[in-house]
């Protein structure tokens, strides 16, 4: 995949990002954006949206220009490395220090930044543990020596030389100390201080919580909050983050800073919405909620819509909160609302959202194309099938869009026909290397994008006995619709576990993993949802499992009596017809469907018609066509062999896994015209009987008029390649 695929207007010379930085990705200036009080700009977007390559792009575009500091937030590096030295050492601080050794080695206009603020509360914390012993406690501090730059730290904060200090350090292993360890670090550092490193200082821990305006106290309370644990380390990771920012601020200011800088520097944090990522990000709001402004253009990276969480306080309206989302033809408005309490305020107050963008349909085109590579050309008819196929599974996420490329560049269809979703997804991406060098066998693209967007995406918040068959408690709920329905296949598959996840804890851990809601499908995202059914079909012999999620929603439905109420499916009876559909067959569905349609409401029966027929076909043979042209004919009436030609032509309609022929809205429009016109016969007939005024005069002859209508609309909708019943899932891709 090209890093750059769907970037350009982020990437370009007056995108977002250039405006942010003040620089282009050639060195030119561009007037900055804001400031100076600057939001956190957060891109948002489910799994396979491509925000850590985003990341990736602005590192290698931008970061020869700009300082540029980069953390995975989602890695473990650092949380094994605090584990080594728990005393002295946290997630947070090592992940400090990683940033300051990065924009120690910056090696363009102005060279490396200086971090004397953050080396002095890094080492106030690796000398705070008070249960260690001397030596491993000087290790620690020693260890923080990469942090600093060669001359300008020693320079302009300390009196003589590295040597001379290190030596000091060195020499409090075998002297006998008065005080704890962390006096005896700050009374050196402190003697050995300049002036100008002084003021630095106290200016910074001299505001530290209780410091009263002297640093050698706040560096001190620093330290001594830092082993407390809890909401006290909090505070003091929090304020070494602060301590970063006011290093960094310090390098572009000065006579030297302002001739030698241009632009901004930036923190790029991938994975941001996690335990790690909310513990820098929050802080920095914070500050600057306060008024602590800096010049750190801080972008992260977080899967849910509105940023997660941690950003909105219980109760407090989310109105004003800024949006954007790329390819609107101008630049993001940000300001801060007005009106907020520091201590108090949202955090999303401090945060521009930019909502990362699709593909285009063009994009798509020209991203298969570039798979194929010297691949020989499908036929016209084959390639259009595969252009239709992977916009409607993928979405637009470009993951989606690569490894459908990836694979179907790599198949051969021989016919449109054959080239049907589940054909795509049975395609095999060929061999290749992972990210570390290891060889990567070819599989199936729907097991490859299963395995990268949902085993290795698991929610934060799952419990650890539930992160072994989390797929699989996924995998069954491919069939379910609202949260009964889902909740009904939860109680069986999890039958006899002591611990259970319900179905509306799995909704709120598909939220914050970044998958869409959809009020029709409790699996919101259609790709995801394919990929899922595709599996549970596959997960025992014979689609066992498959069939057995639908008898038992089909047992369910029955229970609660047919005329039971259902916000989806009008009626329960209508609900247990769709999971009939799916997995036994249409007859009983064509025999339920003439039987309702001479006693329901006409609108009623078609909301429940549109219902029943939103239905997946999988291991099946399909008669679909030849039952909707009327070449298989079914027992019964002359009504049933309507209704039955009808249902299969929703049924192909709003199923769209294989080609779509444009005789379809003709044969939609035919049944449903015949069904009026029957009905039209029974108002003539119910004149006679009745009189102008009897009830089912008006019946039949408003659901003549209404069907008349629908064929109308629904072939409307056929031919422009839309589905029948709007749907989250589909508004905004159609079935193409």
């Amino acid at each position: 995949m090209p890093d750059e695929l769907g970037f350009a207007e982020l990437l370009d010379d007056g995108g977002l990002i250039a405006r942010l930085l003040g620089r282009t990705a050639a060195g030119r200036k561009r007037e900055p954006l804001y400031g100076p009080d600057l939001p956190v700009v957060l891109l948002v977007g489910g799994p396979g949206m491509g925000k850590g390559r985003l990341l990736r792009c602005i590192r290698r575009h931008f970061g020869p220009r700009v300082p540029v500091a980069y953390v995975d937030c989602a890695l473990t590096d650092c949380r094994e490395q605090a584990a080594e030295e728990p005393g002295s050492r946290s997630e947070v601080t090592e992940v400090l220090r990683k940033i300051a050794l990065q924009y120690g080695d910056w090696s363009g206009d102005g060279g490396g930044i200086a971090v004397p603020r953050l080396y002095a509360g890094l080492a106030a914390v690796a000398a705070s543990d008070r249960l260690a012993r001397t030596a491993p406690l000087v290790d620690e501090v020693s260890r923080l020596d990469g942090i600093l730059p060669p001359g300008s730290f020693w320079r302009g904060v300390l009196k003589g030389t590295a040597r001379n200090y290190l030596g000091h350090l060195a020499g409090l292993v075998t002297s006998p100390l008065a005080g704890p360890f962390l006096n005896a670090l700050l009374d050196g550092l402190f003697a050995r201080v300049s002036a100008e490193g002084r003021a630095a200082l106290a200016d910074c821990y001299g505001e530290y919580p209780g410091a009263g305006g002297h640093p050698q106290a706040g560096l001190r309370a620093l330290g001594e909050d830092f082993q407390q644990g809890g909401e006290a380390r909090r505070i003091a990771e929090g304020f070494l983050f602060r301590a970063l920012r006011q290093d960094i601020d310090a390098a572009y200011q000065g006579v030297r800073g302002r001739m030698s800088r241009v632009g901004r520097p930036a923190l790029l944090l991938d994975h941001a919405d996690g335990s790690l990522g909310r513990r820098l990000v929050k802080p920095a709001l914070e500050d600057r909620e306060r008024g602590h402004h800096d010049r750190l253009v801080i972008l992260a990276t977080a899967r849910r819509e509105d940023g997660g969480r941690f950003l909105h306080r219980a109760g407090s309206s989310r109105d004003g909160m800024a949006t954007w989302q790329p390819f609107t033809g101008e630049l993001p408005r940000w300001s801060r609302p007005p009106g907020g309490v520091p201590d108090h305020a949202p955090l999303w107050r401090g945060v521009l959202l930019v909502r990362m963008p699709v593909l285009t349909r063009d994009r798509q085109k020209d991203e298969l194309s570039r798979s194929r590579g010297g691949h020989e050309q499908p036929d016209n008819a084959v390639r259009l099938r595969i252009h239709s196929g992977v916009h409607r599974l993928s979405g637009g996420r470009p993951r989606f869009v690569t490894r459908l490329g990836e694979a179907t560049a790599a198949a051969t269809f021989p016919t449109a026909e054959e080239c049907t979703d589940w054909a795509i997804l049975d395609a095999r991406v060929p061999a290749a290397e992972d990210e570390q060098g290891r060889p990567v066998a070819d599989r199936p693209v729907a097991d490859v994008l299963i395995d990268e967007l949902v085993v290795r995406r698991l929610p934060e918040e799952l419990p650890p006995e539930h992160r072994g068959h989390w797929l699989d408690l996924l995998t069954h709920l491919s069939v379910a619709h609202d949260v009964e329905c889902a909740q009904t296949l939860m109680r069986a598959v999890q039958e006899g576990r002591t611990e259970q996840l319900n179905a509306y804890r799995i909704a709120e851990l598909l939220e914050d993993t970044g998958w869409p809601r959809c009020p029709r499908h409790f699996i919101g995202d259609l790709g995801l949802r394919r990929l899922l059914t595709r599996r549970l079909h596959r997960l025992r012999d014979g689609g066992a499992a498959w069939h057995a999620d639908h008898a038992l929603l089909q047992g369910h439905y029955r229970d609660l009596g047919d005329r039971h109420p259902d916000a989806l499916f009008v009626t329960a009876a209508a609900h247990r017809m769709h999971h009939l559909l799916a997995s036994d067959g249409a007859d009983l569905v064509t025999r339920y469907l003439a039987d309702a349609f001479r006693t329901r409401p006409v609108g009623e029966w078609c909301e429940e018609l549109l219902a029943v027929a939103d239905a997946a076909l999988v291991g099946a043979d399909d008669d679909r066509y030849a039952r909707a042209l009327g070449e298989r004919q079914v027992r019964g009436d002359t009504l049933r062999r309507r209704i039955d030609r009808l249902l299969h032509a929703v049924w192909l309609t709003e199923d769209r896994t294989r080609p779509l022929e444009e005789i379809v809205p003709g044969v939609l429009r035919g049944p449903l015209r015949e069904l009026s016109e029957e009905l039209a016969t029974l108002a003539d007939e119910a004149v006679r009987d009745q009189g102008p005024e009897g009830a089912d005069v008006a019946r039949a002859a408003d659901g003549a008029a209404l069907l008349i209508r629908m064929a109308r609309d629904w072939g409307d909708r056929a031919e422009d390649k839309q589905p029948l019943k709007r749907c989250v899932c589909t508004e905004h891709i159609g079935f193409g």
